[in-house]
């Protein structure tokens, strides 16, 4: 990768992208050409992932010579970098294991060492370690220990007390430097990286308490009594010395939002409200991985907003935005003296670049574009939207359209989760389609994440013919009433929860859709429950979540009114062509949800077609999945919907 410079006088200036043509499909297909890109503390290096040889691999980049070095890691899915020091780099990613009395293989996290000065030799943390019992998570880097450069990562020991453990990256010990118990469920740290409070909940006792340290034992700070699960989240120490928490509490306009507050750590009481937005929940909270401390938070309104707390972060932040007009500028890594940072720009019609800001050379210097070749492509733009459900309820969503006038060939493409939500900027499947001449409808159905409980509640038990389908025909209802949508051209097309939506709609309203494409749907709801009742134990929170999304009730069992609600119940309904996709290994949604419902549309003499695809997981995390996939959808659209 070549950095260029760019010498900045008034203004920051972005790159002109190409003029629009479309992009080949494997582009869409490709990993991350730059991801999780993370400065040294010295400033000196970026590590960050890559797409390589078809897999994905870690390169570490000197900023004094621009070498760089790369190690191939295909194997793992990484969620986030972090530098011990300036040598040592850790890398939190997913891994795929086998555990006794589980049924099948879970997905597990995990945390590798990389010695940027032996050839990027890695090693796995804690694995196999004596002191450790079973657990899920080991790839929860909570901070640094400022005297020892160890990572602090909370697990579960042979006794199922959730400790902190201080970890040697160069692979010389591990200490337990906080004892928890079987009820305490994550830790706080101060600048040291020394625990001041440990967070415990008792689901037996309903009672979540904030605990920190007196002379002798963890004393109750803050206690919330009657909690049917855990209802705050403690994050580290914010610039006034409180502790940042966030939680859901209702506002004086009666809506639940999820917000960050300050705790005193010496009285227990919440002595101010840090950051609370009247329309959006809290996204994330930002920590400086220095002083672990909160430094800021993210909320998502049309596209990922970043508040600052640190003064200096939010100055640089003011500055940013002024010199990157009609830009989303994100400030997502810096140097330990804050003298580089790394700031992260995009727009609804590109893919996001990189730049390193080097604030002492008032210079802002081209790292590259996410997505390789196709950042450099004008893609259709992707608007947000609102329109008006049945019920009059307003419904925020995301239009993408190709060049020229509507009514255009549509798809309707219904996010995962479902408690999830879409967010501007780019978006692969979104881009892919309208760059192959589609309108493409994201609805953030009630249900969705985001935008509150009631927002986020109204969706329990409405799977189906329910109020979360409702808000997606009525979508389609409303784009075919603007001419946009061709009402005669329409196909409905998702994944995971996305891919049951998929067919409900080609089960439920089998007149507004022309086709239906599902990507590791779930199609038998009873069969799904089970699943993961007989997977975790009916005590286990996935299964009381699970419960709870699709029957508005965690203790409800409905087996009779949720197989009134499963598709594959239904494909007498079904009229319309029919592709479904699963990966083989999908350890999320089991495959056999898929293949159980092309046997069902087989039966009743639907149009079906059905790729399973070897050795794929829920995400069909594989560059080749990826093209099998988009040319699947390609080829499948143009015959049902295209010109």
């Amino acid at each position: 990768m070549i950095i260029r410079s760019i010498l900045v006088a008034v203004a920051i200036l972005v790159a002109a992208p190409a003029s629009y043509t479309q992009p080949p499909l494997e582009q869409f297909a490709e990993r991350p050409a730059i991801e999780l890109a993370t400065l040294s503390p010295d400033g000196n290096q970026i590590a960050f992932f890559t797409n390589f040889e078809g897999g994905r691999a870690l390169a570490v980049r000197s900023l004094i010579t621009g070498e760089v070095q790369i190690v191939d890691m295909t194997a793992v899915a990484p969620a986030f970098l972090r530098w011990a020091d300036d040598r040592m780099l850790l890398v939190s990613a997913t891994v795929n294991r086998n555990f006794v009395g589980v049924r099948g293989s879970v997905d597990v996290s995990a945390t590798f060492s990389i010695d940027t000065q032996n050839n990027l030799a890695a090693r796995q943390l804690l694995q196999d370690n004596r002191m450790l019992g079973v657990n899920f998570y080991l790839g929860n880097i909570i901070g640094i220990e400022a005297e020892t450069g160890h990572a602090l990562i909370p697990a579960y020991d042979r006794n199922e007390r959730f400790d902190l453990f201080a970890v040697d990256p160069m692979g010389r010990g591990v200490r337990r430097a906080g004892q928890g118990q079987e009820e305490t469920r994550d830790w706080v740290i101060d600048a040291r990286g020394l625990p001041i409070a440990r967070n415990d909940y008792s689901s037996d006792d309903r009672r979540q308490v904030l605990r920190t340290l007196g002379e002798e034992n963890w004393e109750p700070l803050y206690t919330a009594e009657d909690a049917a699960r855990p209802v705050f989240t403690a994050w580290g120490l914010l610039p006034s010395g409180d502790i940042g928490v966030t939680a859901t509490f209702t506002t004086d306009a009666g809506r639940s939002l999820r917000g960050l507050y300050a705790l005193s750590i010496e009285t227990g009481d919440i002595e101010e409200t840090v950051f609370l937005h009247p329309t959006y929940d809290l996204e994330a909270v930002i920590t400086d991985p220095y002083t672990n401390g909160v430094v800021g938070v993210t909320y998502e309104d049309q596209f990922t907003q970043h508040v600052w707390f640190d003064e200096q972060l939010a100055d640089w932040q003011s500055a940013l935005d002024t010199a990157f007009p009609d830009q989303i500028v994100r400030i997502t890594s810096w140097s330990r003296a804050r003298d580089k940072l790394i700031i992260n720009v995009e727009n609804e019609r590109q893919s996001p670049a990189l730049y390193l800001f080097d604030v002492n050379a008032g210079r802002v210097d081209f790292i590259g574009t996410v997505h390789g070749e196709l950042g450099m492509a004008e893609l259709p733009a992707r608007r947000h939207i609102e329109y008006t459900a049945r019920d009059g309820t307003v419904v925020p969503a995301y239009l993408t359209t190709p060049e020229g006038d509507g009514p255009f060939p549509s798809v309707i493409l219904p996010h995962g989760g479902p408690a999830l939500r879409e967010t501007g900027g780019y978006h692969a499947m979104a881009h892919f389609l309208a760059s192959r001449g589609y309108a493409v409808l994201q609805p953030n159905f009630r249900g969705s994440d985001g935008y509150g409980y009631e927002w986020r509640s109204a969706g329990f038990g409405e799977w189906g013919t329910g109020v979360m389908q409702d808000d997606v025909t009525d979508g389609v209802q409303a784009m075919i009433e603007a001419g946009i949508v061709d009402a005669d051209r329409v196909c409905i097309v998702g994944w995971s929860y996305g891919g049951y939506a998929a067919l409900a709609g080609a089960s439920f309203t089998p007149e507004l859709y022309d086709c239906a494409v599902a990507i590791a749907p779930v199609s038998n709801l009873p069969s799904f429950i089970s699943y993961v009742r007989q997977r975790y134990g009916r005590d286990h929170w996935s299964y009381e979540y699970w419960s709870e999304l699709m029957q508005g009730d965690a203790d409800l069992d409905g087996n009779d009114a949720l197989r009134a609600l499963s598709p594959i119940h239904h494909a007498e309904n079904i009229q319309i062509p029919v592709l479904l996709l699963h990966g083989e290994n999908d350890n999320v949604v089991d495959a056999n949800q898929s293949s159980g419902m092309a046997r069902a549309l087989r039966r009743a003499g639907g149009d079906v077609e059905y790729i399973e695809l070897d050795e794929g997981d829920h995400s069909l995390d594989d560059v080749t999945m990826q093209i099998t996939l988009l040319r699947a959808l390609e080829t499948f659209l143009a015959e049902h919907i295209g010109e």
